[in-house]
């Protein structure tokens, strides 16, 4: 008897958990439901920069880092010999990964100064066919990739200031200064004994200005 007053008893509860764990589910679902509606509004709200507005921007990197030579190496900023603009982007690596071999000290090639390592990266992140030519077109769009992967779409988004990009982009050039923290207008890399900025602060500041949102 005491056995059946209890079930009795406790139907109610065992039936008021039951619905609460699947209101609670319910919840829980919608809850995650909107948070991927909303990010998705979010990002199809944000701004997306206009590519034309990055050129002063390039041209001031391509000068701190081959002074604006598209077959510059590390170590011949000048060369005229191999015409990387004529490789492909898997002869560029091979090329490199044997540079490497010799016992230099960086694979930095072309107008950005790509590393093998930041090369091959960006492949992989965008599908890149590496049969394509690493001509000037190819080399401005690689770097206005890493831009971008810097932060330019969270700067003209208003995300990041202008001082906070430009700091970032010294992350990937060591031609550039780090804008930001003590000494500023040296290089990122400064210590490494093998790099320094080549371009002041407000140059960089400047060719950040221009950039615009589409």
């Amino acid at each position: 008897m005491l056995s059946k007053f209890l079930r009795r008893k406790f139907r109610p509860i065992k039936r008021w958990l039951k619905n609460r764990q699947f209101v609670l589910l319910t919840i829980t679902i919608l809850f995650c439901v909107g948070l991927i509606i909303y990010a998705i509004y979010i990002d199809k709200k944000r701004l997306t920069v206009d590519p034309s507005t990055y050129t002063p921007l390039l041209s001031l990197i391509a000068r701190a880092e081959s002074n604006d030579n598209y077959n510059a190496y590390f170590g011949n900023a000048a060369n005229k010999s191999t015409d990387f603009t004529r490789m492909s982007i898997a002869e560029v690596l091979q090329w490199q990964a044997a540079y490497i071999k010799q016992g230099n000290a960086s694979s930095a090639v072309g107008r950005y100064q790509l590393l093998n390592t930041t090369l091959s990266g960006l492949v992989q992140q965008h599908g890149i066919n590496t049969n394509q030519k690493f001509d000037k077109t190819t080399q401005d769009d690689l770097a206005i990739a890493l831009l971008e992967r810097r932060g330019a779409v969270d700067y003209v988004n208003k995300e990041l200031t202008r001082e906070q990009f430009a700091a970032n982009l010294a992350k990937e050039w060591a031609g550039l200064p780090k804008v930001t923290g003590n000494n500023p207008n040296d290089s990122y890399y400064a210590s490494d004994g093998l790099n320094k900025a080549r371009v002041a602060v407000d140059e960089v500041l400047k060719a950040i200005e221009p950039i615009r949102p589409k």
